[in-house]
């Protein structure tokens, strides 16, 4: 966890004199926006379509699971918010095309099927994703994940043994 904190910090551009330049947040609905209720087929708005741009990543809950949800050039894609390393929020991490990288060591997936790029054999859990009414909507899994956790780190640092 240490070393998460330190690379994260350390990843940031330093100025002297000057307060650290504020971070981009995803942009987040206003209070004032109101999601629809899910829908008949169990599809769960999580954000006005707006709100979910190419290149950043949406963080929501639906039903007992938290996802992240991207908008590329291909389209809308949703998958399970946890890292298969050390459960990561990939919500909060570096998107690039169809690849996201995890925040904390950068093991990489691609967000159109789950696949972990840094670990051959592991998925992360997809689900359905479409946009209806100016809403983006998550519905049910469309594939199932691994439950297979830990792995050496992607990051560049050596591990202390």
């Amino acid at each position: 966890m240490v070393r998460s904190f330190l690379k994260r910090l350390l990843s940031k551009p330093f100025r002297m004199g000057a307060a650290p330049a504020p971070e981009a947040e995803a942009p987040l609905a206003p209070p004032s926006v109101v999601l629809p209720a899910p829908d008949a087929d169990g599809y769960i708005a999580v954000a006005p379509e707006g709100d979910v741009v190419v290149g950043r990543a949406r963080q929501s809950a639906v039903g007992p699971n938290t996802v992240a949800v991207f908008r590329t050039e291909e389209g809308l894609f949703a998958v399970d918010n946890a890292c298969l390393h050390e459960d990561g929020p990939l919500g909060e991490g570096r998107v690039a095309g169809n690849i996201v990288t995890c925040p904390y060591h950068d093991w990489r997936y691609d967000v159109r099927d789950g696949s972990c790029l840094s670990r051959k054999g592991r998925k992360l859990a997809t689900y359905e994703v479409r946009e209806r009414d100016g809403f983006v909507w998550v519905g049910p899994r469309k594939t199932g994940g691994t439950d297979a956790r830990g792995g050496e780190h992607d990051d560049g640092l050596a591990q202390r043994r």
